[in-house]
């Protein structure tokens, strides 16, 4: 950019700041939306987020990464409405390279990390405000978990403890145990080591900042490899991770994605 007063002298030993984080505006939540194709399952579960959200009254900003170069999501993402709204076209460079751009151009205190094909079945649900609620009053838990936890399209239930306690609370290793917010909302926190159970979730800034960007493959490997390690990543600051307690988000696979895309 270019001025017309390029003749003024600047003095580089005065330094103005702001006050704030501006790459962290408290409140704020940035929703990080990656996509890869798939326009009609992506406008379903798009929706339906969006209807949920509604009943959220703080600040949002929409994040949308469209990294399969289709025309149709893009207009679908353009004509999305949103008084905050960002939204980036690039090769597929893998998943986490995607939530990489999104977390570095958000500015929220809380990232809210999901895919295309997740959708969520509680419209009239705040979500939103009770997770937040969960992250302030409790200031060692790092993630809010929103997927539902008998989820029939998920393998990530009982046999895996590790990944999900929430469907085995009598699991030895990992204790789950219930609390209430101020509001009298119930829900479940675990120490288990493996918060991260990729999205959808709900995430402090901060943590992500600490944990470091996400690990992306090396070119010309698998683009999903690297989605794991985060896990142990999140596990070493040994903070504790909630679940919403109620069945917000199901994952939009078989059948039901052939439902959705009329095939």
């Amino acid at each position: 950019m270019t001025s017309p007063n390029i003749h003024i002298p600047w003095n580089y030993e005065v330094q103005e700041y702001k006050e704030h984080d501006p790459f962290c505006e408290p409140g704020l939540v940035s929703v990080l939306f990656l996509s890869c194709g798939k326009p009609k399952l992506t406008s379903i579960c798009l929706e339906s987020t969006k209807k949920a959200a509604s009943n959220y009254v703080g600040d949002i900003e929409w994040l949308f990464l469209e990294q399969g170069e289709c025309e149709e999501s893009y207009e679908i993402f353009k004509q999305f409405p949103a008084d905050r709204k960002v939204i980036v076209r690039q090769k597929n460079y893998g998943i986490n390279n995607g939530f990489n751009q999104l977390w570095s151009l958000s500015r929220g205190e809380y990232g809210l990390v999901m895919e295309q094909d997740w959708y969520n079945n509680a419209p009239t649900f705040n979500f939103i405000g009770r997770a937040i609620d969960i992250l302030i009053e409790r200031t060692e838990v790092g993630i809010v978990q929103l997927r539902s936890i008998n989820d029939p399209n998920e393998n990530w239930g009982f046999g895996k403890p590790e990944y999900n306690p929430w469907s085995v609370p009598d699991n030895d290793q990992y204790k789950v145990f219930s609390d209430k917010t101020l509001q009298n909302y119930e829900f479940l926190i675990s120490q288990f080591p493996n918060g991260f159970n990729n999205n959808p979730c709900l995430m402090r800034k901060s943590l992500w900042r600490e944990c470091g960007a996400f690990p992306e493959p090396k070119p010309g490997t698998d683009p999903r490899h690297g989605e794991t390690d985060y896990q142990g990543r999140v596990a070493e600051t040994g903070c504790a991770t909630a679940h919403i307690n109620k069945d917000v988000y199901y994952h939009a696979g078989g059948s039901a994605r052939r439902l959705m895309e009329g095939n």
